[in-house]
């Protein structure tokens, strides 16, 4: 929840960050929808408006109530917070860019608004999210939310990335004397202060200001006319690659910040920064190594402009913010941030599932316990069986994607178990049988199937959304082919793959013949011919084949087409999934891999070199 998206004509770099965290989520199979104050645009992922700028805060546990299921939210401070803790029973975290404090009476809110926000961040705020997770943006945050109280312990600082695009600008800087300043024109910028330090600053180094940013300022700051200096307004992306790579500085007279997004951006295009020494941007910037902080006005004229007549020192900065930004990814922040929402869920999550009766399919534990309790049912109650089973896979794919108006591919989905929870929860479901007998069991027919086989699907390239397969891999003689043919089927880019068998060496690898398997497949086929008089349905290189979990990540591995979403055991806690990750012991302990994955896109026969491992699973 934030009070704002990007598409509104203010929004700022805690608007950018937000998106990113939120496409990262998206890009690791999670499910993500902002809730903002309006207005709003199309996102990758879905956007509820909550509406104007003091409602929103009225609105949003009525807004929430369209998203009720979420396994955690994420409180965006900016300012004021949306006292999530009053109305939201669930895990949340707070994720602060920094606070207002005195800020809130130096700008355009009324002195009873000012004074309500500076005392709820001194006062309040910590006790109201005492029990929550916290997230700041930088040291200088999460020292600023420490001396109002929170426990620093509960605090974790998740700098933002830096965008790929901007260490491909080239920093020729131009002919004449450049220098860019660049962000929202607000009042928490100070940009009067930098006019008044240019006026000073233009006599000696001649050439141009040029500030790039809209908002409420701007046409204030017209008014003024110094001379020197350009408002272009806001700007693409290609321009803005193309003013950083041309200026000389980044010149940045903000009173407060959380971290200095902006200044990232100009150091990942090898340009230094000349910033007044506060909080956030003495973060972002290293004194005298990535650029210059300075404490008043003199100061700023002294160094602005003995930056200006130095190029081999603007150089020798440039490159040096260069190479310290490339240690700031989105990749990183996303996985910093992603965990602490993991955190948050195992911390607090347990509160929620005990007070809330909206998951029908239990979870951790205790999810693996029924499972195991159901597997004993098998024989008994088939129906009740496979129904849970359809239900709990259903449950585990909503993690990773929306299945409202999905089309989705079941491979030998037999009579249909999983195709009607499907169907259940608005998808479209295709069943895919090789076996005409297994159509029939129970008593069932699949409401739309076709008789096939899993090594050559029946099925045009990219033509579903989902596909799943569920115990058919170790049926089937080739393996390799029947995976070749789920990625060739889903669509690329925005698909998903859902795969999982017992593998060979697990307690259930033999089937029926377990665990005398352990033995090898032939003699359990002899001994359980012995105990039962008749063949078993699953014999070891006729119906059976022994498939292990390395060979089947080893194929993953060496598709650069596909990106595993998640690799682990399918019925047991997720908190067993690094045990994948083991050789040997993986065999032994998985029961049964779970693999979901993504096509990325292009020759689903092409192979290449091995990918890294698995990402983490969702609750």
């Amino acid at each position: 929840m934030a009070w704002r998206d990007l598409a509104n004509p203010n929004a700022g770099g805690s608007e950018v960050v937000v998106d990113h965290l939120a496409r990262g989520l998206l890009d690791r199979g999670h499910r993500c929808t902002l809730l903002a104050g309006g207005p709003v645009g199309a996102r990758p992922y879905p956007v509820l408006d909550l509406g104007g700028t003091y409602d929103q805060y009225l609105r949003a546990p009525v807004v929430a109530r369209r998203v009720a299921d979420a396994d955690v939210v994420v409180d965006v401070a900016n300012g004021m917070t949306f006292a999530s803790p009053l109305w939201w029973r669930g895990p949340r975290v707070l994720l602060v860019h920094h606070l207002q404090l005195e800020q809130w009476h130096e700008y355009y809110f009324p002195t009873p608004v000012a004074a309500a926000g500076e005392a709820f961040e001194r006062r309040v705020l910590a006790r109201l999210y005492r029990s929550s997770d916290v997230v700041a943006v930088s040291e200088s945050t999460r020292d600023e939310l420490v001396a109002v109280g929170v426990p620093a312990e509960r605090i974790t600082v998740v700098h933002s990335g830096v965008g790929d695009e901007l260490f491909g600008v080239e920093a020729a800087e131009s002919a004449t004397p450049q220098f860019l300043a660049l962000g929202r024109m607000a009042p928490n910028k100070n940009l009067d202060r930098l006019l008044d330090v240019w006026a000073r600053v233009r006599p000696v180094t001649g050439g141009r200001l040029v500030i790039a940013g809209d908002g409420p300022e701007r046409a204030r700051l017209a008014d003024r006319d110094d001379p020197g200096v350009d408002l272009v307004g806001h700007v693409d992306e290609a321009t803005k690659r193309r003013l950083l790579g041309e200026s000389w500085l980044l010149v940045h007279t903000a009173n407060r910040e959380g971290w200095g997004l902006v200044v990232m951006e100009a150091a990942a295009a090898g340009t230094p920064s000349l910033a007044i020494d506060t909080t956030g941007l003495r973060d972002a910037i290293v004194h005298g190594c990535t650029g210059e902080l300075v404490a008043d006005d003199d100061a700023m004229v002294a160094a602005w402009t003995a930056l200006a007549a130095d190029p081999a020192r603007r150089r020798q900065l440039g490159e040096q913010a260069r190479a310290r930004a490339a240690t700031f990814t989105w990749d990183g922040a996303v996985d910093r941030f992603e965990a602490v929402l993991e955190a948050a869920v195992d911390r607090q999550g347990g509160r929620r599932r005990r007070r809330s009766a909206r998951r029908a399919m239990p979870t951790g534990v205790r999810r693996s316990a029924q499972l195991l309790a159901r597997f004993r049912q098998e024989q008994t109650d088939p129906e009740g069986f496979y129904t849970f089973l359809a239900d709990d896979t259903v449950a585990q794919l909503q993690a990773w994607t929306r299945l409202e108006g999905a089309h989705v591919l079941d491979v030998g989905g037999g009579a249909g178990f999983v195709a009607d929870a499907l169907r259940a929860r608005g998808a479209s479901c295709t069943t895919v049988e090789y076996d005409h007998a297994e159509m029939h069991l129970h008593g069932r027919t699949p409401v739309v199937a076709i008789r096939g086989d899993a090594q050559r699907l029946p099925v045009a390239t990219g033509a579903v959304d989902v596909v799943h397969s569920s115990n058919v891999l170790e049926h089937v003689p080739d393996p390799e082919a029947m995976l070749a043919e789920l990625v060739r089927v889903v669509a690329p880019g925005s698909g998903i793959g859902y795969v999982s068998f017992p593998n060979w060496l697990s307690p259930w690898g033999g089937h029926e013949t377990s665990p005398w398997h352990y033995l090898g497949g032939r003699r359990a086929v002899d001994r359980y011919v012995a105990a039962h008089g008749h063949r078993p349905k699953n014999e070891i290189d006729v119906s059976l084949f022994a498939v292990s979990i390395a060979r089947v990540l080893r194929w993953f591995g060496a598709r650069p087409d596909v990106e595993v979403l998640f690799a682990g055991p399918r019925y047991l806690p997720r908190w067993t999934r690094p045990v994948v990750e083991v050789p040997g012991a993986r065999e032994l302990v998985t029961w049964n891999l779970l693999v979901v994955f993504r096509r990325r896109g292009g020759d689903p026969d092409a192979a290449g070199a091995p990918r890294p491992g698995p990402a983490r699973p969702p609750r």
